[in-house]
């Protein structure tokens, strides 16, 4: 056997072996799957495991809801604390009450205590990149129909005045032990200083930091998200908050805004609609952009006035179309789904596309909306 055949065989044996013998089976002859669970690493957070198994980040309470025998506080735990994870073999996915009421910011149903949150982070996360061929999913789950990052991460299309008062990130917290020339943006899991300029704030809530783009007559203004805050402490007319998201290129002087309550059914499902609602397409969130493609934003000329709501779905046509109400269909250039919705405007994301074509102008149709 020459020396690259060695190096193969070795490598395979470490692989197989990382797997371990019972996922290896449970893989190939179709047994049960174990106990879904996660060692914890070094740098992890409730947050991060949320995202990681459960799809949504904001699910951290149902990880410390199942775990109170061995994490006493949500905001510490400790490398080598085995956690189990809402939806594996006997554990049952816990649900909050859709009515449950926004708390602490975080939105209905999404409620997170209103404490000091800092010092969660317990070093550099690099060291779970070799946890991650060990990961067990033994379910399949839902893709959600608007998720949590949809909802925040969409532009719109909005008048200035609605998002008054606005603060302003005054600077970011950076380790910098070697006085290097770092550039003034922030990253994921860093903490930024904000002035708030009148904000009202309390531990908890969530800050989403945006930049103004250019003006759509006579609609108003693009708000482009940038990213989303978690206040950790308050002082004055100034806060400490965690990078929990970035949506862009965030630095230090995008302003800051209270971010808005999301919540969404996870049972609802869409049905079609006799509904004749119709408008057009004003733009499509990216200035230059041409061609519509995969998960690109456009704006809609109807909003809440008009009964819009977040899910909703449209078809897009041609043109050439006398009418939408009079049109197939299957004459659809592409499906688009509603993220986010304004007073008199819609953000929505392309979901399935037949024809690039689109252009700004088209005529759109409600075609199906959330029932439940």
């Amino acid at each position: 056997m020459n020396k690259m055949a060695r190096m193969a065989t070795i490598f395979l044996g470490v692989s197989m072996a990382s797997l371990g013998s019972s996922q290896f089976l449970s893989a190939q002859e179709g047994t049960e799957a174990p106990q879904r669970s996660h060692e914890v690493n070094r740098g992890d957070t409730l947050w991060d495991l949320a995202r990681r198994y459960l799809i949504d980040p904001y699910r951290w309470a149902d990880i410390y809801e199942l775990n109170r025998d061995v994490v006493q506080n949500p905001h510490w735990i400790y490398p080598g604390e085995r956690l189990r994870i809402p939806g594996g073999a006997g554990i049952p996915v816990q649900r909050v009450p859709a009515d449950a009421g926004r708390s602490a910011g975080y939105g209905r149903g999404r409620p997170i205590p209103a404490t000091d949150l800092s010092n969660t982070v317990f070093g550099t996360r690099s060291d779970q990149l070799l946890s991650l061929s060990s990961l067990q999913v033994d379910e399949s789950v839902r893709p959600e129909i608007v998720s949590v990052s949809d909802f925040f991460q969409a532009s719109l299309l909005v008048d200035r005045s609605e998002f008054e008062p606005t603060g302003s990130t005054a600077r970011v917290i950076e380790e910098n032990p070697l006085d290097l020339n770092l550039p003034p943006s922030a990253r994921l899991h860093q903490d930024v200083i904000v002035h708030l300029r009148g904000l009202q704030v309390a531990p908890g809530d969530l800050l989403q930091t945006v930049r103004w783009g250019r003006g759509i007559s006579p609609f108003g203004q693009v708000l482009e998200s940038k990213a989303l805050l978690l206040v950790t402490r308050t002082a004055a007319d100034s806060a400490r908050a965690r990078v929990m998201d970035v949506f862009g290129d965030y630095s230090v002087g995008d302003p800051v805004v209270r971010a808005a309550d999301f919540y969404l059914d996870p049972e609802a499902e869409h049905a079609p609609t006799d509904s004749e609602l119709s408008g057009r397409i004003i733009a499509f969130a990216v200035e230059s952009q041409t061609v519509l493609d995969l998960y690109d934003e456009v704006f809609i000329d109807l909003g809440r006035r008009e009964g819009v709501r977040i899910g909703d779905e449209f078809l897009v046509f041609s043109h050439l179309e006398l009418s939408p109400a009079l049109a197939e269909p299957g004459d659809a250039l592409c499906v688009v789904r509603v993220v986010r919705v304004t007073e008199s405007t819609s953000t929505a994301v392309v979901f399935k596309i037949r024809d690039p074509g689109t252009r700004e102008g088209n005529p759109v149709r409600l075609s199906r909306r959330l029932s439940g």
